[in-house]
């Protein structure tokens, strides 16, 4: 997919909306690893890595998108207002 030019300011709020909706996804993830976390100090480092892998795949599943969400915004017409649940469906 070719890059898509646009204002930086543009691509951050497009990619913290991706982040967003990431967390929304991966919360399962998210929800293991903070269990696992709980009590630890030093050892959630080995103790939990099986966890963390997963949440950070899990994430960068959906950050890694970025190129097709801006792709998307530009078909959209770039909004001012855009409609987040129909750019972020699918992705």
């Amino acid at each position: 997919m070719a890059t898509v030019d646009m204002p930086k300011k543009v691509e951050e709020a497009l990619f913290y909306r991706l982040k967003q909706h990431g967390f929304k996804q991966c919360q399962s993830y998210g929800e293991a690893y903070a269990e696992c976390c709980h009590g630890r100090v030093f050892s959630i480092v080995w103790a939990c890595r099986k966890e963390m892998k997963a949440l950070s795949d899990c994430m960068s599943s959906h950050t890694g998108r970025l190129e097709e969400l801006k792709a998307r915004y530009v078909a959209a017409g770039s909004p001012h207002n855009p409609d987040w649940d129909k750019l972020l469906e699918g992705l």
